[in-house]
């Protein structure tokens, strides 16, 4: 935010000596950061206010559409007869008046203004645009002067040098107050201890006049809108505004575009309030009420918005929307030159309200900015006040016709908070007498009165509005005066205590680092939210969610309750880049819940290939990737079973899914990636293998630490021996694991799966599996009858569970 010292001299004097870098390091010490200081100085020598008698369109200029074109401008500057000049200012008419540098003349940009020859033609002098005398935003075009301003009047006294401070806005989102130059001026007359004056406004009774009808307001929701104000004028001027006004407001980043709307902005940047003007002909009273919903609306700028969901609070005459509350006015109430008859809007909204609906549209207007501070109620009338004295001045042949109406259904409570001097010199460091608390807080606008051990200070209405609330705040007030770099810095008494793992984190390292430098996972980070409109496109319905009360946008208010949706597009992205990869993600889910909804922990891992025929291997792989990492981080084995029948989510496919076992608890699932939600993610993925596991991580930390007894080293070798036999592809293995359990024998020590194989040498509908049989003696070196023995043995057994043993 820019601030004009010139404006601030209005209500206070600075010390003569002050620097303007001094200045602006105070207020950083005192209240908020300053991010720069600027010199703007026209140095302004034989300006002249100038009425436009003729204007000859020039040929030259560029050939596109928007090129600049240059007038030949017959100019009356009150001496007599027509100068002519040439300009490319666009905004100029017959008539209007305008800023002129005869020959002679000088600015900072033109050390000398002569007679030269532009565009073919002489041009004597020159009509001086906007960015040449400060006003930045005006590039190019003429800034025009009121009627009262005859030509030939010199202009120089408007061009005084002048200071701009920039004010870090995020430093001071908490301080309503400051949000306009009467508030820093405050807090800069209790810096320099210097007497504020108060901001000239017309009394109330000098243009309230009871005989005249008021203008009917409703509010449909006093929380949304505590007060509204307003105000009907009629026989408003079409006159731009004084050149004082327009050059303030360009000195502090605004661009002048006609006298009524330079008045408001320039009470909103001098008071803090925003104010809007309707065009009296289409408005005769006000409601303040909701949006519907689906309601469109078309804003000032002529862009056709649709009100958000959470709804928008709207300006309403007669049941039709005219202004969006607090943030853009409509296109058909719009004031210009041609408006006579004018309804002035001074109110007070809700500060989240109009957060909520600014973030929704993504439409952020300086008055928005504001507004969301959560404003002084109070303002609403100040502002108008303030307003009718300057327009009186601008226009005045304006007249009045209606009383002041001002509906204001819950004033707020006065604001009062006890402070313990104790308190105030544990956090200053040493005592602050009653006396010094008085010279800090009554500049300020605060009142103290003592109340036996305490002080009661009352907060005045300005800052009462969720800024000063508890006695921390005023503390607060009374440190940053007395001088945060006077308080001598102690180091508090701190409490030594035992420090206590986090189980559930540590194991979460330790799980990404077995995945990521053990297994090749490259680890992604997602979204804690569903994207609705993705999911429904591929299908998806995400089921019961916890939601979220306020989102961003519509579409990203359910918080997952599974991983893998939200990594499925991550599939898609990496597939342009690799051939074969493998992703993991760590995150939170969320279980909605009768009483009170519960957070865990999730692992999702994914395993892919461009290749038809790759799924078995991707799937004993991924399995083996999570036995290998539950053995050497838990020192558990894992089971992989069947999964429980029921309805199946579209990422799993569900001739290839295992619920995933470890002490005997199922922890997750196992399965591929269906070929239907691959072609509906993309139709590349098609031609590729996906696999994929979600686990549950909390159950997983809090297991109890495996026991284990160091086992003799066997005396004598270990024999191995394979085994392949057929069985129905559509037997799972779980069920020949149970058999294969169940087996005994004195020479066996143990039984691994080794291999799994379907072909044309095994037949349609069947499957190959091999076992690895480990066997061996305690006290001698086995022999060929030994192995004989076993071996018959075992194919008997396969044989009478019906499977056939392959040659």
């Amino acid at each position: 935010m820019l601030i004009s010292t010139n404006w601030l001299r209005d209500f206070l004097d600075f010390p003569a000596d002050i620097d303007p870098h001094a200045l602006a390091e105070r207020f950083t010490c005192t209240t908020a950061e300053v991010e720069g200081v600027e010199r703007i100085d026209v140095a302004a020598s034989g300006l002249i206010a100038a009425q436009v008698e003729t204007l000859t369109p020039l040929a030259g200029g560029g050939a596109s559409p928007g090129a600049d074109r240059p007038l030949l401008v017959g100019l009356n500057t009150g001496a007599g007869g027509t100068i002519e000049t040439v300009t490319i200012a666009p905004n100029l008419s017959l008539g209007c008046r305008v800023i002129y540098a005869p020959p002679g003349a000088s600015i900072t940009a033109r050390p000398r203004i002569d007679v030269a020859a532009v565009a073919g033609r002489q041009s004597t002098g020159m009509i001086l645009p906007g960015e040449e005398l400060g006003i930045a935003m005006a590039e190019q075009e003429a800034i025009l002067l009121p009627a009262s301003v005859p030509p030939g009047q010199r202009l120089d006294e408007f061009f005084r040098p002048d200071w701009v401070i920039e004010i870090d806005n995020k430093s001071i989102t908490h301080r309503p107050d400051l949000w306009g130059h009467y508030g820093i001026a405050r807090e800069m007359a209790a810096i320099f201890g210097v007497p504020l004056r108060p901001c000239p406004m017309a009394d109330v009774a000098s243009f309230d006049d009871p005989s005249k009808p008021a203008l009917p307001i409703s509010i449909e929701d006093a929380r949304a809108c505590p007060r509204y104000s307003g105000l009907r004028f009629e026989n408003v001027g079409a006159e731009p505004a004084p050149p004082w006004v327009q050059l303030r407001l360009g000195h502090v980043g605004l661009r002048p575009i006609y006298g009524l709307v330079d008045l408001t902005n320039y009470i909103m940047l001098e008071l803090g309030q925003p104010m809007h003007a309707f065009d009296g002909t289409h408005v005769d009273r006000i409601e303040v009420a909701w949006s519907k919903p689906g309601e469109t609306f078309r804003t000032l700028d002529g862009v056709e918005r649709t009100l958000p969901a959470c709804g928008g609070l709207m300006i309403q005459c007669g049941g039709r929307s005219i202004a969006i509350a607090g943030i853009m006015g409509g296109l058909d109430t719009e004031v210009g030159p041609q408006t006579r008859s004018l309804l002035l809007e001074s109110a007070n909204f809700d500060g989240a309200a109009i957060r909520r609906c600014a973030a929704a549209l993504g439409l952020r207007t300086d008055a928005s900015a504001r507004f969301e501070k959560s404003l002084d109620p109070e303002n609403t009338v100040r502002a108008i006040r303030r307003f009718v004295t300057l327009a009186r001045q601008m226009f005045p042949d304006m007249a009045l016709t209606s009383r002041l109406s001002d509906c204001f259904p819950r004033p707020p409570a006065p604001v009062t908070v006890a402070v313990h001097p104790r308190h105030v010199a544990r956090t200053v460091g040493r005592a602050v007498p009653v006396d010094e608390v008085r010279r800090i807080l009554e500049p300020l606008e605060f009142s103290v009165r003592e109340d036996g051990e305490r002080l009661a200070v009352h907060v005045p209405g300005f800052r009462a509005t969720r800024d000063v609330s508890i006695e921390a705040d005023v503390i607060e007030e009374i440190a940053r005066f007395v001088g945060f770099d006077t308080i001598t810095p102690v180091m508090p008494p701190v409490t030594m205590r035992r420090f206590e793992p986090n189980g559930l984190h540590e194991f979460e390292q330790r799980t990404l680092e077995a995945f990521s430098t053990r297994s090749g996972f490259h680890e992604v980070h997602g979204y804690i939210w569903y994207d609705l409109a993705r999911l429904q496109r591929v299908g998806i319905d995400p089921g019961e969610c916890v939601e979220l009360r306020h989102s961003v946008a519509g579409g990203q208010r359910l918080l997952r309750r599974r991983l893998m949706p939200g990594l499925l597009d991550a599939i898609s992205l990496n597939r342009f880049h690799w051939a074969e990869f493998k992703l993991m993600e760590l995150g939170s889910v969320f279980e909605p819940g009768d009483g009170a909804d519960s957070e865990f922990r999730h692992l999702a891992l994914i395993s892919a290939r461009r290749q038809k025929r790759g799924e078995d291997e991707l799937f004993r792989d991924l399995k083996g990737d999570i036995e290998a990492w539950a053995c050497t981080q838990m020192a558990r084995g894992v089971r992989f079973a069947e999964c429980a029948a029921g309805v199946r989510q579209p990422w799993e496919e569900e001739t290839r899914i295992a619920s995933v076992i470890i002490d005997d608890r199922a922890v997750g699932q196992v399965s591929a990636l269906p070929l239907a939600l691959r072609r509906g993610l993309d139709e590349h993925l098609a031609a590729w293998s996906v696999v994929w596991a979600e686990l549950r991580l909390n159950e997983l930390a809090s297991l109890p630490a495996v026991t284990e007894e160091l086992g003799r080293i066997p005396a004598y070798p270990i024999v191995e021996m394979d085994y392949s036999f057929v069985v129905p592809a559509t037997v799972r293995f779980a069920r020949v694991e149970a058999q294969l359990t169940s087996f005994c024998h004195p020479l066996l020590k143990r039984l691994t799966f080794v291999d799994a194989y379907e072909g044309r040498s095994v037949g349609d509908g069947l499957r190959s599996l091999t076992i690895r049989a480990y066997l061996g003696r305690e006290e001698r070196t086995l022999v060929d009858a030994d192995s004989d023995a076993f071996r018959r043995a075992f194919e008997s057994q396969l044989t009478q569970w019906g499977y056939k043993i392959r040659a």
